[in-house]
């Protein structure tokens, strides 16, 4: 045997040990914890059942048939702001009662929205009342959501329009996906 590779094979030894060594430091600082990619729930199927569990909960509302309104979701800190995640929400609580064979008239979002500033509570403004009196409307479907670091708490509600009276709730939760970020960030 050559003498020469006995160093050479001692080195490639020590090289081979070496990145080992390297590689077990590199892991301890990999040993944090990971958060894993939350993935976006069906935001269609996720609004279709608070409508059905909202109709569930007034089945007289299903004899009536007075018109609804639907209205845009708005975030529970600031009652006046809403994005696209509560606009997308109005709208297709909206339209899963019109698949239910309710008339629903749909109420764009504006400044004097249907809430009171800092109470938290609903409380519908003229403009919302004449429209629905003007609509005959049994009641509006309007909401809240509150944004955490990982989910979207959402409260779908349907409100009498006469009297402002929560006639059926429904609270759920979103998962805050990149779809979810991106509806919230459009104002």
């Amino acid at each position: 045997m050559n003498s020469n590779m006995i160093p050479c094979a001692g080195l490639a030894l020590l090289a081979v040990l070496g990145v080992a060594s390297l590689q077990g430091c590199a892991s301890s600082a990999d040993d944090a914890p990971v958060r894993p990619i939350i993935q976006d729930a069906n935001l269609i199927d996720q609004s279709y059942r608070a409508a059905d569990a909202l109709l569930m909960r007034a089945p007289w509302l299903r004899e009536r048939r007075e018109p609804l309104l639907s209205a845009t979701f708005v975030d529970i800190n600031n009652l006046e702001m809403s994005s696209g995640l509560g606009r997308v929400i109005g709208e297709q609580l909206g339209s899963r009662f019109a698949q239910q064979g309710f008339t629903v008239i749909e109420i764009k979002m504006r400044n004097n929205i249907f809430v009171k500033e800092g109470s938290g509570e609903f409380a519908l403004s003229r403009s919302v009342k004449e429209i629905s009196q003007s609509h005959n409307a049994a009641a509006v479907i309007a909401g809240t959501y509150a944004v955490g670091r990982q989910s979207v708490f959402v409260n779908a509600r349907l409100i009498r329009a006469t009297d402002n009276l929560v006639l059926a709730s429904y609270d759920y939760v979103l998962p805050l996906g990149p779809d979810a970020k991106a509806l919230i960030a459009a104002q």
